[in-house]
C-alpha cells in the first residue's frame, strides 16, 4: 500500500448565535462542483496557508504566538502553529461567509465587502487588510472545541482544529458563491435530523452532536474556555460483515481491533456491526439556506 498522505493543518469554526428557539450555528452548503466534499453541509473552514504564519502576521493579531500557544493548548510542536490555526479560522470565516470577527460596528459594510472581494481574488492578504481597516485579527474571539485528523486511508487528509466563536451581531452572513453556494443559521438538532443529513461529513455530524447539551452560545463558549484536555481524534474506517462502511472513534467498541487488524488504514478490517450514534430529537422544521445571489431565505 502507498504511504499514507500527510495531513495538512486546517481550521474550522463553529459560529454561534442565539434565537428564541435556542442555539444556532452557521452552516454552509459546499458547491456541487467542489473537488473536496461536493454538496456537503459544513462549517466555514479550510487549510492553513503560508500567509497565516508569515513573519509579520503576529503584529496584526490580538495576541502573540506565545500567548496563543498557551491559551489554545493545541499541543503543537512549534509555538507558531497555534496562532496560524487561529488566523486561518478567521480568514476562512471572512472568505466563505463574509464575517470578520471582532469588527462589530467598527468598519462600514461597504469596506468589508470590498476587502472580502480582494481577499477572494488574491489581490490582498488578510494581514494587509487588517492593517488597512485598522482592525486587528481577533484571535482571542476563538476558543478550541475539538481536534480531528482525517483517517489515514483518505487521499486528502487534514489535521483540523475546530474552534467556536460568537458571530458578529451587525454583519450578515453570505456565501462566497464559489466554494459555498448558500448559508444557514440552524439549530444543531435540525441539522442532524433534516433530510440533508446524509450530506454531513462524519466529523461535522459528531461536532453537531457535541452541541446538543448546550442551550445557548454563552454556555458553549464557557465550556470551550474551561481548561481541559482536548485529545486529538483519529477516526478509523472499517467494514461491517454486511459490507457497509463504518467509521470508529477511540471510544467505540472495536477501534483497537481495527488498529491491530489494519495498521495501515486500508479500511479492509471487518467489525461485527457498525456503532450506533445517538439519535437526535425530531426536528420541527427544515433547514433554511440563504442564497448568496438573491439574499432570500429558501427551504
Amino acid at each position: 500500500m502507498p504511504r499514507a498522505t500527510l495531513p495538512r493543518p486546517a481550521s474550522t469554526t463553529l459560529l454561534l448565535r442565539d434565537a428564541a428557539d435556542g442555539l444556532r450555528v452557521l452552516m454552509l452548503r459546499r458547491s456541487a462542483c467542489a473537488r473536496f466534499m461536493p454538496g456537503a453541509l459544513v462549517f466555514p473552514g479550510g487549510a492553513v496557508d503560508a500567509a497565516d504564519h508569515s513573519a509579520g502576521i503576529e503584529a496584526c493579531c490580538a495576541e502573540s504566538r506565545a500567548d496563543a500557544f498557551s491559551r489554545l493548548r493545541l499541543g503543537d510542536a512549534t509555538d507558531g502553529l497555534a496562532l496560524a490555526h487561529a488566523v486561518a479560522a478567521l480568514r476562512e470565516c471572512f472568505e466563505e461567509c463574509g464575517l470578520w470577527l471582532g469588527a462589530d460596528m467598527l468598519v462600514e459594510a461597504r469596506a468589508l465587502a470590498d476587502a472580502r472581494r480582494r481577499l477572494l481574488a488574491g489581490s490582498a492578504r488578510i494581514d494587509a487588510l487588517s492593517a488597512e481597516l485598522s482592525v486587528p485579527l481577533a484571535t482571542r474571539a476563538l476558543a478550541p472545541w475539538s481536534h480531528w485528523v482525517t483517517p489515514i486511508d483518505a487521499e486528502r487528509r487534514f489535521d483540523t482544529v475546530f474552534f467556536v466563536a460568537l458571530a458578529p451581531l451587525d454583519q450578515p452572513a453570505s456565501a462566497d458563491g464559489s466554494e459555498a453556494t448558500s448559508v444557514a443559521w440552524t439549530r444543531p438538532v435540525d441539522a442532524l435530523a433534516t433530510s440533508a443529513c446524509d450530506a454531513l461529513p462524519f466529523a461535522t455530524r459528531r461536532t453537531l452532536e457535541s452541541l446538543l447539551p448546550f442551550r445557548d452560545s454563552v454556555s458553549v463558549m464557557r465550556a470551550a474556555r474551561r481548561p481541559r484536555r482536548m485529545p486529538t481524534l483519529h477516526p478509523r474506517v472499517a467494514r461491517t460483515r454486511a459490507g457497509d462502511r463504518c467509521v470508529l472513534l477511540p471510544r467505540d467498541a472495536g477501534y483497537l481491533d481495527v488498529m491491530r487488524l489494519d495498521p495501515e488504514g486500508t479500511g479492509a478490517a471487518v467489525v461485527p456491526e457498525a456503532p450506533c450514534p445517538p439519535r437526535p430529537p425530531p426536528a420541527d422544521h427544515r433547514l433554511a439556506f440563504r442564497n448568496h445571489k438573491t439574499d432570500q431565505e429558501t427551504s
